[in-house]
């Protein structure tokens, strides 16, 4: 059955994500949503309370382990956003104030608005950047190594002054989890091979234009509007926004929860770490 939105709703049956094997008994289903912007791909799986899921640089190519983990106890909802996977870019997002009113409509259009979200990197910035104008934007919120702020003496790495391979590896200590962006391109030919080279450039293009030259777009003046909880999350392993920025968010945020850095986990830690990440999601909830 479509969407009362009217998008196209179908079921997600063979393999999905970042190399996961979705459980049989799990039903995952992709529909797309109608946004001033164009049509948006929405992922959803599980049932009981709404949860947003907001992906990170990597983009979203299907539900991810966290958001399996995640599903068996709440309707995970996950908007891929323009640019990053099967939602096509939008030439018109050229500034932040473009992004974050995208965003106020995609989350809308998919019904999150209001009920908890777990968002990392860039998206967990926007997510951050909305609540500063639209307080309700979510319940709670669970920010894996967010963008947005900027310090001359504690820069962190420039992704993109590394070749793609070692960028991967700034992304994510477990490189197969990257989905797409990262994918074995061996027994790839034709017009499938050029697929995929177009997806991963038009990923990271999207990421770099909310990152590069600087992530800093005034976000630290806004960060007090931001009157939901936020956990504050990062990888030990975090070379791109270091570990010690989370001291900075939670310095400005009205209600910050710093959790010590994960063993293991680089700046998408949600992707390394999928159930510690889970259960931080869990007890945010359950606040």
């Amino acid at each position: 059955m479509d969407p009362p939105d009217g998008g196209r709703r179908e079921r997600v049956t063979d393999t999905v994500g970042n190399g996961l094997v979705i459980d049989p008994g799990m039903d995952v289903d992709r529909r797309e949503v109608h946004v001033a912007g164009g049509q948006v791909a929405v992922f959803e799986l599980g049932s009981g309370p709404a949860l947003g899921v907001l992906h990170g640089m990597a983009g979203l190519d299907g539900p991810t382990a966290a958001m399996v983990d995640l599903a068996t106890d709440h309707r995970v909802i996950a908007p891929c956003l323009p640019g990053f996977g099967p939602t096509a870019d939008d030439p018109s997002l050229r500034s932040i104030h473009d992004w974050v009113v995208a965003l106020s409509e995609i989350v809308d259009a998919v019904g999150i608005i209001g009920a908890p979200w777990l968002a990392s990197s860039t998206s967990a910035m926007l997510a951050l950047e909305l609540a500063a104008i639209r307080p309700e934007a979510f319940a709670s919120l669970v920010a894996v190594a967010p963008t947005g702020l900027w310090d001359d003496d504690d820069p962190g790495a420039d992704l993109y002054s590394y070749p793609l391979g070692a960028q991967a590896r700034l992304l994510a200590n477990d490189v197969g989890a990257l989905g797409l962006l990262a994918a074995d391109p061996d027994g790839l030919g034709g017009d499938d091979l050029v697929e995929v080279g177009v997806s991963r450039y038009i990923r990271r293009r999207t990421a770099a234009s909310l990152v590069w030259p600087l992530p800093d777009h005034g976000l630290a003046g806004r960060l007090h509007r931001v009157s939901a909880p936020v956990t504050l999350v990062w990888g030990a392993d975090d070379r791109l926004v270091p570990p010690s920025y989370g001291v900075r968010f939670a310095g400005l945020l009205p209600e910050a929860t710093l959790v010590p850095p994960i063993a293991g986990a680089s700046h998408l830690a949600e992707l390394d770490a999928p159930a510690e990440v889970a259960g931080l999601v869990r007890e945010a909830t359950r606040a």
